[in-house]
């Protein structure tokens, strides 16, 4: 597996999930993609007991994630923004990382790329949270070659409630009076110049790893 993918959405096969994959796909090479949700990982307690030999004394699943993430040449990382900021299990994932850091920086010199999805449209945090991805990547020594944001949807069109909450992001977006429905989702396929974006970035990656 020359290039990892990791979404920290939780929700099934998500704009974020898709984006990733793009980018993914376009490498043309051996690539895995995996979804933070689905593993049983903790937060980052600074205990530093990772100090010494990078090995983090957690009993969870981070040590699989970590595994995958050692054996890549390249890393695609997405995460989404809440209130503005990265992702919980993104952000997680990044403090998690921490372990590999110490003393040898395990990650120098890999691929890097960032990705992000959120509602955009007026309300801010995609590009802060692709940033946030990045700015942890170059720490780790990780050469961001890309960063790619695409727009999502607002979780008021699918709660059930979108159409009657008072606090609704619906009518925020569409206008006053407007009710949850199925023409106002929006698919990161339907975003072709970002879809262009995120081809070109895995490209990219499959030529710099040529090169090595």
């Amino acid at each position: 597996m020359q290039v990892l993918g990791i979404s920290g959405s939780p929700v099934n096969n998500s704009n974020t999930d898709r984006l990733v994959k793009t980018v993914l796909e376009a490498t043309g090479l051996d690539y895995e993609f995996i979804k933070l949700s689905e593993y049983n990982i903790h937060p980052c307690r600074a205990c530093l007991g990772c100090a010494r030999d990078n090995i983090c004394r957690q009993k969870d699943d981070w040590h699989i994630v970590e595994n995958k993430i050692k054996e890549c040449a390249a890393l695609v990382i997405g995460g989404y923004p809440t209130y503005g900021t990265l992702d919980s299990r993104t952000k997680m994932l990044t403090e998690r990382m921490y372990s590999m850091h110490h003393q040898r920086m395990l990650n120098k010199g890999k691929i890097g790329v960032a990705v992000a999805v959120g509602v955009g449209r007026g309300i801010p945090g995609v590009d802060h949270a692709a940033d946030q991805i990045a700015a942890f990547m170059q720490m780790e020594g990780i050469n961001v070659i890309g960063k790619v944001s695409g727009t999502g949807n607002i979780a008021c069109l699918s709660c059930g409630y979108g159409g009657t909450c008072g606090i609704s992001g619906v009518p925020l977006l569409f206008g006053k009076g407007a009710m949850p429905s199925k023409d106002k989702y929006i698919s990161i396929e339907g975003q072709k110049d970002i879809i262009e974006k995120a081809k070109e970035i895995g490209q990219k990656i499959r030529e710099m790893l040529a090169g090595k």
